[in-house]
């Protein structure tokens, strides 16, 4: 669901903004407005020889970056999975892998939802203060268990799932 919007609008959203914001947003030709749509975690991706991936089974705001990447992810996995001939049991496994990790980015990417866009205020300020002084959740060793993952590898994964 997306309808144009008009660059006037853009540019008014971003009044006070540093100067090449402003420049690169009036040099577009066109604006779209269009709406994020999520929803909660699933409790089930598979029935039988039938299973989802991607965002038929974990939509998430881009808050994390991390939609197209999970669903990659899940076709690896999956991929991985299927090398054993019981169909059924290989979806099962595969959802048992992804499921936790897809869910956690889900609600990681709702969670931002808010963080990134706090009013000026105190928490915003707080927030800040912890961004500058590089104590959030976004150092390199505290995401690394989303950019070091190698969705191939299950045999590790699945010893710690059963």
């Amino acid at each position: 669901m997306d309808r144009r919007g008009d660059v006037a609008d853009a540019l008014a959203a971003f009044d006070g903004w540093h100067p090449h914001v402003r420049a690169i947003l009036a040099a577009v030709d066109e604006t779209f407005v269009w709406a994020l749509f999520d929803r909660q975690p699933l409790e089930r991706w598979t029935r039988g020889r039938v299973t989802l991936l991607g965002d038929a089974c974990h939509p998430m705001l881009p808050f994390m970056a991390q939609g197209a990447a999970q669903a990659i992810e899940d076709g690896a996995t999956l991929a991985a999975c299927l090398a054993d001939d019981d169909v059924p049991r290989a979806l099962r496994r595969y959802e048992s892998l992804r499921r936790p990790r897809a869910t956690r980015l889900q609600e990681l990417s709702a969670a931002n939802k808010t963080r990134f866009h706090l009013p000026d205020g105190p928490a915003q300020r707080e927030r800040d203060a912890e961004m500058a002084a590089g104590a959030t959740d976004w150092s390199p060793a505290a995401v690394a268990w989303l950019y070091g993952h190698d969705a191939r590898v299950i045999e590790e994964a699945t010893a710690r799932t059963g």
